[in-house]
């Protein structure tokens, strides 16, 4: 009887194994290439190598002051940066430089998008900013997905802040959240470590959340925030839905943001 309920626990285990590898293979990433290339107005188009030769597209948005903080915008694992672009006009306007980037694989970059390789894209993407566009105080900005990514980064180059965006401590609490009852982030327990990484960059971090977020449950931001040990604040949207807190509540969300990234108030 004891075999018997360890070869049913076993083969449960292998497929529960099995089910969080393609989760993580298949729902992790849907780049598009779709969108309005035209519309964003001041920006600069660049063009740069990630670590294998891929070759990523972005967009520049310059703030009149020379001095200005840059932000290197990670974004979500949907759309392009055409969908991002009327914030990061809009955060340019304001005073904060902002450099978009697309993944490989989304919007006009080279390539297809996998989990481990995004890491050399988004050191990718900081060295450029240092190197050719001049970037002298970096602020990392991680998307929903594009969280971890940014603090990545954070941990592995120099930055002076970094915002989250309804994002997530770990790829093993996301899992864990989502799949309730079944625990798929124990399949990952050393992937995606937004909460660890920021803590060891030692910088200032700002949470964004909101309660109604359909997609990264809000207690799972409030669980970032709350584990991080280093200087940090939390802004909470009451309204907004998933990554829409500039749109739903655009006076909370740019004068929080901009004021962050200047490093005032």
């Amino acid at each position: 009887m004891i075999s018997r309920v360890l070869i049913f626990l076993a083969i449960l285990f292998i497929l529960a194994y099995l089910f969080a590898q393609y989760a993580r293979r298949t729902s992790m990433f849907f780049p598009s290439r779709e969108g309005d290339w035209t519309a964003a107005a001041g920006r600069q188009d660049v063009s740069f190598p990630s670590r294998d030769g891929v070759r990523l597209h972005g967009w520049l948005f310059r703030a009149r002051e020379p001095n200005a903080p840059l932000i290197v915008w990670c974004h979500g694992n949907a759309g392009n940066i055409t969908d991002r672009a009327p914030m990061a006009a809009e955060l340019a306007r304001r005073g904060v430089s902002v450099f978009l980037f697309d993944w490989r694989g989304y919007g006009k970059s080279e390539g297809t998008p996998s989990e481990d390789v995004l890491y050399d894209d988004a050191l990718a993407a900081h060295d450029f900013a240092v190197k050719s566009l001049g970037a002298k105080a970096i602020v990392m900005y991680g998307e929903s997905l594009g969280g971890p990514y940014a603090a990545f980064v954070a941990k592995e180059r120099k930055v002076s802040r970094v915002i989250m965006e309804n994002s997530f401590p770990s790829l093993a609490a996301l899992g864990n959240a989502l799949y309730r009852p079944v625990p798929l982030g124990w399949f990952a327990p050393r992937a995606m470590l937004t909460r660890r990484w920021l803590n060891a960059a030692r910088v200032p971090v700002l949470v964004l959340h909101s309660r109604h977020d359909q997609v990264i449950p809000f207690a799972l931001g409030q669980e970032l925030y709350d584990g991080l040990s280093v200087p940090k604040e939390m802004v909470i949207s009451e309204t907004a839905a998933h990554c829409e807190m500039a749109m739903d509540e655009p006076e909370k969300y740019y004068g929080n943001v901009v004021r962050f990234a200047r490093g005032t108030g």
